[in-house]
């Protein structure tokens, strides 16, 4: 089966760093909306939160690229291990330091931390008890995870033709088996809607070698952004964290599809700004992991009343989100970074894969 060339992938990881931006912009924008001088709409606010629909659609366009269409030539073992250490040492790491801190007494102290709790949130399983995982945007993780494991179980299927329709029947056909077996909290969990969004992903991986490779593709990426916003405002929530469930896979996972091919069918930006974007799509999962301890600082702030106007509220806003990339891409330099080409050279790299 046909796979995009490392060339035309250049483009996502500019998109993945676009993609963790905008979910810092709209945690930054939901604290910053407790200050009296605030005054954005809550569509703007939520607007950022489908930068997740973009991380999901991304997924499971890099498990078609890198499994060569979910070939015989992957292997499932290799394949799951590289993908587990990939997403988890970071994240047990942050998660490690935001069990510190409660213990420690540091932050978190009102966090109520128990055994099934630290289990569900070290193995990223869906969370049964009230307080949810111990640290907010591993949610999403829980579902990437879950993903790894329908794709890693397609790639022990022996007929190959067959593997890409069995993940989306597993994907609709799980949730419906684990409600039948008495577990229906991860029944519910898995059965969110959202997962659509790796099909996506994956149909997206298969279509794009027959993409062509620049036109149109400013143009999607502008009708993308109109998409996403009107779905933002169109919502009839009141609440800023998103959309609701039945809405959102449509809404933000459709748009999130064409940003998605947009960046397949360029390079992406060029020059010095292109390479330094790459970096930092580098550094995204970081940022995502990271950005709520400075979120922390900010809402502190606010509540504080150390600001008097918007001007200072929206220029220490900017001032966050810049502190919040750096501090990411420098963890990335310094520790992610040696940690994945430890994990790397223990594993042999998938030949030609520029996405991991």
């Amino acid at each position: 089966m046909s796979t995009s060339s490392p060339s035309r992938l250049q483009g996502l990881q500019q998109l993945r760093f676009f993609a963790a931006f905008a979910v810092l912009v709209h945690h930054i924008l939901e604290e910053a909306s407790a200050s009296p001088f605030a005054h954005l709409t809550p569509a703007i606010e939520r607007v950022g939160a489908s930068g997740v629909d973009v991380f999901f659609v991304i997924s499971g366009f890099v498990m078609w690229h890198t499994t060569r269409g979910f070939s015989r030539s992957t292997s499932p073992k290799r394949f799951f291990v590289r993908r587990v250490s990939r997403i988890m040492p970071p994240y047990w790491a942050c998660l490690a330091l935001v069990v510190a801190l409660r213990w420690t007494g540091a932050l978190f102290k009102s966090m109520s931390i128990d055994g099934p709790r630290l289990v569900q949130s070290m193995l990223l399983l869906p969370p049964t008890t009230s307080g949810g995982m111990i640290w907010g945007v591993s949610w999403t993780l829980v579902y990437e995870f879950y993903f790894y494991l329908v794709c890693t179980a397609a790639l022990l299927l022996p007929w190959e033709k067959c593997r890409t329709l069995f993940i989306a029947a597993l994907l609709v056909a799980l949730p419906f088996a684990l409600n039948a077996a008495g577990a229906r909290i991860q029944g519910g969990y898995y059965g969110n809607p959202i997962v659509a969004e790796f099909v996506f992903g994956i149909a997206l991986g298969w279509a794009a070698p027959k993409l062509p490779k620049r036109r149109a593709a400013w143009l999607l990426l502008a009708v993308c952004a109109v998409l996403l916003y009107w779905a933002s405002a169109a919502s009839p929530d009141a609440a800023t964290y998103g959309l609701r469930p039945s809405l959102r896979w449509w809404a933000w996972g459709l748009p999130a599809t064409l940003a998605v091919a947009a960046f397949t069918m360029t390079n992406g930006i060029g020059g010095t700004t292109g390479r330094a974007l790459i970096a930092l799509g580098d550094s995204s999962y970081v940022l995502y992991l990271t950005h709520g301890l400075l979120m922390i600082a900010f809402a502190r702030t606010i509540k504080a009343g150390v600001f008097h106007g918007s001007a200072t509220l929206y220029a220490a806003a900017f001032v966050i989100a810049c502190g919040a990339v750096v501090f990411a891409h420098g963890l990335h330099v310094v520790a992610e970074r040696p940690l994945l080409a430890w994990f790397q050279r223990k594993e042999p790299r998938v030949r030609g894969s520029v996405l991991t």
